[in-house]
């Protein structure tokens, strides 16, 4: 190649290349805007990830504490059941010992009624 062709082929690729390389630029600067936007997103998500896991913790706290909660009526409700029966189971005694008392009391009264007919006749 000649000098002279050399500088034809520089003189037709000079501009070509300066207009790829300004294409080249301008992708670039796309390139560097869509990366900011993604690092704010990245930013935004990071922010929003750790709310949410803040979110789930105070969650867990309260499930925790209903949890706890509920253990502690069961167990309240399992010593109250135990006691009303046998509360039950006095009064199931008390009342056999009314009915006996009643009967008693009859037996007494009938007695006594004898006891006056008996005096009287």
């Amino acid at each position: 190649m000649t000098d002279d062709q050399y500088r034809q082929l520089i003189d037709f690729l000079g501009p070509r290349f300066e207009a790829i390389d300004q294409r080249f630029e301008t992708i670039d600067q796309r390139f560097a805007t869509i990366d900011q936007r993604v690092e704010g997103l990245a930013t935004d998500l990071a922010s929003l990830r750790r709310e949410i896991l803040a979110h789930f913790d105070e969650l867990y706290r309260r499930l925790e504490r209903l949890e706890a909660e509920n253990q502690m009526i069961t167990q309240g409700l399992r010593r109250i059941e135990a006691l009303l029966g046998d509360e039950q189971q006095r009064r199931e005694i008390l009342e056999r010992g009314l009915e006996s008392l009643k009967r008693d009391v009859i037996a007494l009264q009938a007695r006594i009624e004898h006891l006056e007919q008996r005096l009287r006749g």
